[in-house]
């Protein structure tokens, strides 16, 4: 009996052999997730040496795509057929995997999950082979080959740190960094600089553009600026279920003008303000004598390294954590002074993946949406006013609101929770790497919304990347804000513990 992929009932794999041009087949490939078809009748190909970009809208299909190329997915229809080069090796699917690179967002909480408390070294000793894990005893070669990959990506501090301490920069690194043990014929890699620093992201860029040239390299993407970095053999858009050529990559500055004239909101009331607090996250200090204020109309752009501390402090600002015992004090006041938790967090909007997993996976994005209005995930209005309509056209989610949100997209999550921030007004928007994964028309959307904001409200964005485009895009002046081991440091100046 043999399976839809080719392979048979004993993990063999079909001996259908490509032609030696060719790395990866699709053929007339339909593919379905939570009974929904995403893909349709997908014919694709990637030959040795192609560098292939995929586009396309939130949720249109392109990780699914590569999720089907990485062998995480199977064809849904009998008549649907994925073959790869090295399937007349003779090889079962699991050793096999050992030829495919694989970054996406699924991929990485996976990992993060099953090796929770390995650390990044023990991690990456684990996959030498390219399995998901090597039962053997070590070998002082591994321990060599291990050395080098974590100097070579620069991760000798996070080497001791276990995985489930690391943050969605730190873990996309320790991922990638996995891709560096030994050479694969087929690199996947989808919305790969999501959540680096530019640092790093400049560093993993160049990394990519000198992989083997006999490998096949795809990538997916929204950040038209850094993508435009590599030269591409082939560009395809994802839409309707279909995959069809694309035309070349345009900035979205040539495709939308510049912002108009910037506006400074004046400064209001103290909201939040911390003083000389040391915070812990998982028993680990990330902040030691922290101090800030926050002020009613401030609009702040949070930058820093991966792990220096950036969505803690945007944890720290939605009432998530508080000081260490007799260490310093946070305190909300004004608009944000609450008695019940419950009460700050519909005050402060979080636009965060760390918020993906928040609501309960029985809930449909109608549900989700709703929730905004009683600031309870657990009792919500049972239909949306009329008034939440143009939102909701805005982030297009009109279309799946009874899907489960737990189902969705990357993207397709990230603009459920701006269209939810955004149904009513808040005194505060939290927005940690919020943009990266949105859509030109959506990033579009989400900017327009935060550009019409009242001048008291409170915009906090946390980034790494398309910064430029949100500079350019914004209508009010931004102040940044940057953390370097554990503390806020003016843009050009000495650590400093004050902002």
């Amino acid at each position: 009996m043999r399976r839809a992929d080719g392979a048979t009932a004993n993990g063999q794999v079909n001996l259908s052999i490509l032609s030696s041009a060719e790395v990866v087949r699709l053929e007339n490939v339909t593919v379905a997730r939570a009974g929904k078809a995403v893909l349709r009748a997908v014919n694709f190909s990637a030959r040795p040496g192609a560098r292939i970009f995929i586009g396309g809208e939130n949720g249109a299909g392109k990780s699914s795509l590569l999720a089907l190329l990485a062998g995480k997915l199977y064809p849904f229809n009998n008549e649907g057929r994925r073959s790869y080069a090295w399937d007349s090796e003779n090889e079962n699917f699991r050793q096999a995997r050992r030829h495919i690179a694989f970054v996406g967002r699924e991929e990485q909480n996976r990992l993060q999950a099953i090796h929770a408390t390995s650390t990044v070294a023990e991690f990456l000793a684990g996959h030498l082979e390219g399995e998901d894990f090597l039962y053997r005893e070590s070998l002082p070669a591994d321990a060599t080959r291990v050395n080098e990959v974590i100097h070579k990506f620069g991760l000798a501090h996070l080497a001791g740190r276990t995985l489930r301490t690391l943050s969605l920069g730190e873990m996309r690194l320790a991922l990638i960094a996995r891709l560096g043990l030994h050479p694969r014929r087929l690199y996947l890699f989808d919305e790969v600089f999501s959540s680096l620093s530019p640092v790093v992201a400049e560093r993993i860029a160049v990394w990519i553009q000198r992989l083997p040239a006999t490998a096949a390299v795809i990538l997916t993407g929204h950040d038209d600026e850094r993508m435009t970095q590599f030269v591409y053999t082939d560009r395809y858009i994802v839409k309707e279920g279909k995959i069809q050529r694309a035309e070349p990559l345009r900035f979205a500055a040539e495709v939308n003008p510049p912002a108009a004239q910037k506006q400074s909101p004046p400064k209001g009331e103290i909201l939040v303000e911390a003083e000389t607090a040391d915070f812990y996250h998982d028993f680990q200090r990330i902040f030691e004598g922290l101090s800030f204020h926050v002020f009613a109309g401030d609009r702040i752009l949070l930058t820093g390294a991966n792990g220096s501390g950036k969505s803690t402090l945007l944890r720290i600002l939605h009432g998530d954590f508080y000081p260490a015992w007799g260490k310093g004090y946070l305190r909300f006041s004004g608009s944000l002074r609450h008695e019940r938790k419950v009460e700050l967090w519909n005050k402060v909007q979080m636009i965060a993946a760390s918020h993906f997993t928040y609501y309960p996976r029985r809930m449909t994005v109608g549900e989700v949406l709703a929730s905004r209005y009683s600031g309870s995930i657990y009792e919500y209005p049972a239909t949306l006013p009329a008034m939440a309509q143009p939102v909701i056209d805005a982030f297009a989610v009109h279309s799946f609101q009874q899907r489960l949100f737990s189902e969705l997209s990357e993207g397709e999550k990230t603009r459920v929770l701006f269209a939810r921030a955004f149904l009513e007004p808040a005194p505060v928007y939290l927005i940690d790497e919020g943009f990266i994964a949105l859509s030109a028309r959506s990033f579009e959307a989400a900017v327009g919304y935060l550009n019409r904001l009242p001048g008291e409200s409170v915009v906090v964005i946390a980034a790494n990347e398309r910064i430029a485009l949100l500079k350019d895009r914004l209508a009010f002046d931004i102040k940044e804000w940057q953390l370097a081991d554990g503390r806020l440091a003016p843009p050009h100046g000495p650590p400093a513990n004050s902002l």
